[in-house]
C-alpha cells in the first residue's frame, strides 16, 4: 500500500503543477491559489489512488513487480495524455473534455474536429515528453515508497481527506455567498464536482433548463397558408453559410466581393447567432427555438417547421455541406423528413469537400429548373482553417502557418499568427461565394431567389484578452456576432443597424415567402428581420451553457456551475442579478416550457 500512496502523491503533484502552468486560473492571489492547489491536489489524489488500487496494486500484491511497474507506467502515461489534452482544451475553450466533444471527435468523420500535420507532430513531441516524466515518477515511487511512507501512512491519508472535505465546504460557502475567487477557480480543476449548498446557506438558486420529460409540441398549431402566396410564383431560397465567419470580416480588405454584394442588397450589421457552435447556430436558424430544445427535438425526431413549410409548398429541398450532416445530427432533426438528403461530401481534404458540395449544388439547381427550390450550402473550410498548396503561395496576410497548431497556443502566443491564417482562409471563402452567386446569375436564378449569406457562429482569437481561441466557449461578439447579407428581389438596398438574430430568419421566410399565416410564435421566438423593434430577449447557447445577452452584461446558466454574470468582454461581473435580470430568467424559463407537450 505504501507504493500506491506514494504513486498517487507524486502523480497528483505532477498534475497539479502542470495544471497551474497550463490552465488560465482566474484568480492567482495567495488565498485563492492555496485553495485551488489543495482542492486540485486532494481531488486528483483520490482519483489516482483509486485507479492505482484497481490497476497496479493487484500485480504488486502478488509479487509481479515487473508487471505492476509496466501497468503503473501505462496508467500514468494514459492519464498524463488525457490530462494535458484536457488542459489544452480548457485553456482555449474554457470547458473540460466531455461526452459531447468526444462523440464529435470519434464519430465526426474528421470533419468536426480535425488535426493538421503540424498538430500531429506536436502531439508526438508531447507524448514523448510525458513518457519521460511518467517513467521518472514511477521509478521514484518504486525506489523510495517504503522510506517515505512507512510510519506516516495514516497521517498522510487522514490529512488529505480532511483537506478534501474542507475544500468542499469552502466551495459550498463561496458559491452560496457569491465569492468568485473560490468557485471560479474550482472550474479549472479536472473531474472536480465540489459540494454546493445554495438553499441551505441562503444563496441564489441555480437556473438550469430541464432537458427531460414531456414530448415536444412544435409547431404549436398546424401550418396554414395565404391563398395568394400559394397561387403566385414562388421565390427560390438559397442559404449560403460559411462556418465560423465573424461579422468583422465583412469589409473590402477581407471579403471584397461579399462587401460589394452587401452594399447593393440588404445588410444587417448587428446580427447575432443563437449559438456559439455549429449545432446551436444551425438549430436556431432552422427551428427559431433556443438550443435548450435540441435534445427534445432530437429524441422526438421533429423536423424544422421551415423545412416542413417548404415541403408543403412543393419546394425541391437539399443540403450541400462540406462536412457531414450526421454529427451534429441534422439529418435526424432539421432535415429528418427530407428524402434523398445529401449527408456528406467527398474529397481528400476540406477544400475538396467544399468544392464537391458546390458542384453538387450547381447540379441540383440545373436539374430542377422550373421548380421552386431550397438549398442550404454550408462551407466548412474556414472552420478547419487549412490552405491548399496553391493558396499558400498567395497569402494576403503574413503568417508562417498554413494550418492551425492549437498546441502552440499559450499565454505568450502572438494571436496574429492564427488570426492572419483565418483571414487568408476568409479571403478564399469570398471567392467561393462569388463563384456560387455568379453561377446563380448565369442560370437566371438571381432575380427570382432570396439569397441569404451568413454563418452559424463566429470565431475568437483572444479578442478580449482572456486567452479564448475558437468558439463554443463564451458569448462575446467575437463568437456570436455574424454577418448577414440578404438578396431579396424588388427590395431596395438598405443597411439595418438594429439587432437581429438567427431566430428571425424563420420568422421572416415563413410568412413573407411561404405565405404562412400562423402567428410566428407558433414556430419561433424570433421576429421579422424587417421589424426594428427591440427583441424582448436574446438567447444564445453552447453545448453546456445558455446565455441571455443584455446590453451591458451577459447572464450565464450552466448545467455544471449554475448562474453567473459576465461583462460584455466575459470578465466576471461584480454585480448581482437585478430585478430586470430575474424577469429575463423567468422569460427564458417560460420559453423553455412553451413548445413542450403537457399531459
Amino acid at each position: 500500500m505504501n507504493l500506491i500512496i506514494l504513486l498517487a502523491i507524486l502523480e497528483s503533484l505532477f498534475f497539479t503543477v502542470l495544471g497551474f502552468i497550463s490552465l488560465p486560473v482566474p484568480y492567482r492571489d495567495f488565498l485563492p491559489t492555496m485553495y485551488t492547489g489543495f482542492a486540485g491536489f486532494t481531488n486528483t489524489f483520490l482519483i489516482c489512488f483509486v485507479i492505482n488500487i484497481l490497476l497496479v496494486y493487484p500485480f504488486y500484491k502478488f509479487k509481479k513487480v515487473k508487471t505492476s511497474f509496466a501497468s503503473a507506467l501505462i496508467v500514468l502515461l494514459v492519464l498524463s495524455i488525457l490530462a494535458v489534452t484536457d488542459f489544452k482544451v480548457y485553456a482555449i475553450y474554457r470547458f473540460h473534455l466531455n461526452k459531447a466533444m468526444l462523440d464529435l471527435f470519434i464519430n465526426g468523420g474528421g470533419d468536426v474536429i480535425a488535426f493538421s500535420d503540424t498538430m500531429w507532430l506536436s502531439i508526438i513531441g508531447y507524448c514523448l515528453g510525458l513518457l519521460l516524466c511518467s517513467l521518472t515518477i514511477i521509478i521514484t515511487a518504486y525506489k523510495f515508497h517504503d522510506r517515505i511512507i512507512t510510519g506516516r501512512k495514516t497521517a498522510i491519508i487522514s490529512t488529505i481527506i480532511v483537506l478534501f472535505i474542507l475544500c468542499n465546504l469552502v466551495h459550498a460557502y463561496s458559491k452560496a455567498r457569491g465569492i468568485p475567487s473560490v468557485y471560479r477557480n474550482s472550474e479549472v480543476i479536472t473531474l472536480y464536482y465540489p459540494l454546493t449548498a445554495n438553499k441551505l446557506l441562503g444563496g441564489t438558486n441555480t437556473y438550469i433548463p430541464d432537458e427531460t420529460g414531456n414530448a415536444i409540441s412544435y409547431p404549436l398549431h398546424p401550418l396554414t397558408y395565404a391563398a395568394d402566396k400559394n397561387d403566385g410564383k414562388k421565390l427560390n431560397i438559397y442559404m449560403i453559410f460559411v462556418d465560423s465567419l465573424r461579422a468583422d470580416m465583412l469589409n473590402s480588405d477581407n471579403m471584397p466581393y461579399l462587401t460589394e454584394i452587401a452594399e447593393n442588397n440588404l445588410k444587417f450589421t448587428h446580427h447575432l447567432s443563437g449559438g456559439n457552435a455549429t449545432r446551436n447556430g444551425v438549430f436556431t436558424l432552422f427551428y427559431g427555438l433556443p438550443g435548450s430544445y435540441w435534445n427534445r427535438i432530437l429524441n422526438s425526431n421533429v423536423q424544422s417547421s421551415l423545412i416542413t413549410g417548404l415541403q408543403e409548398q412543393g419546394y425541391k429541398i437539399n443540403a450541400f455541406a462540406g462536412a457531414q450532416l450526421y454529427k451534429p445530427e441534422f439529418n435526424k432533426t432539421v432535415f429528418s423528413k427530407v428524402k434523398d438528403l445529401r449527408i456528406e461530401s467527398h474529397g481528400n481534404n476540406v477544400s475538396e469537400k467544399d468544392l464537391n458540395a458546390i458542384s453538387d449544388f450547381k447540379k441540383f439547381v440545373t436539374d430542377n429548373q422550373g421548380s421552386p427550390k431550397f438549398a442550404f450550402v454550408f462551407l466548412d473550410k474556414l472552420h478547419s482553417m487549412e490552405l491548399t498548396p496553391e493558396e499558400q503561395k498567395n497569402k494576403k496576410f503574413p503568417t508562417p502557418w498554413n494550418s492551425p497548431d492549437y498546441l502552440a497556443i499559450d499565454k505568450n502566443f502572438d494571436r496574429n499568427i492564427i488570426f492572419n491564417l483565418y483571414k487568408n482562409v476568409v479571403f478564399e471563402m469570398d471567392k467561393q461565394i462569388k463563384d456560387i452567386t455568379d453561377f446563380l446569375k448565369e442560370q437566371g436564378e438571381w432575380d427570382n431567389s432570396v439569397i441569404i449569406i451568413s454563418s452559424d457562429h463566429g470565431n475568437e482569437f483572444d479578442d478580449n484578452g482572456h486567452g479564448y481561441y475558437g468558439h463554443n466557449s463564451n458569448f462575446t461578439d467575437a463568437q456570436i456576432h455574424i454577418p448577414l447579407v440578404v438578396h431579396w428581389p424588388e427590395k431596395e438596398p438598405r443597411e439595418y443597424n438594429y439587432t437581429t438574430t438567427s431566430y428571425d430568419i424563420t420568422a421572416t421566410l415563413m410568412p413573407d415567402v411561404l405565405g404562412v399565416t400562423n402567428d410566428t410564435a407558433d414556430y419561433t421566438i424570433g421576429k421579422s428581420l424587417f421589424d426594428g423593434s427591440e427583441r424582448d430577449i436574446i438567447i444564445s447557447s453552447s453545448y453546456l451553457e445558455d446565455a441571455i445577452i443584455k446590453k451591458d452584461h451577459i447572464i450565464i446558466s450552466s448545467s455544471i456551475n449554475g448562474l453567473s454574470i459576465k461583462t460584455k468582454n466575459f470578465s466576471d461581473s461584480e454585480n448581482s442579478l437585478s430585478a430586470e435580470d430575474k424577469k429575463d430568467i423567468e422569460r427564458k424559463l417560460e420559453i423553455d416550457r412553451t413548445y413542450v407537450h403537457h399531459d
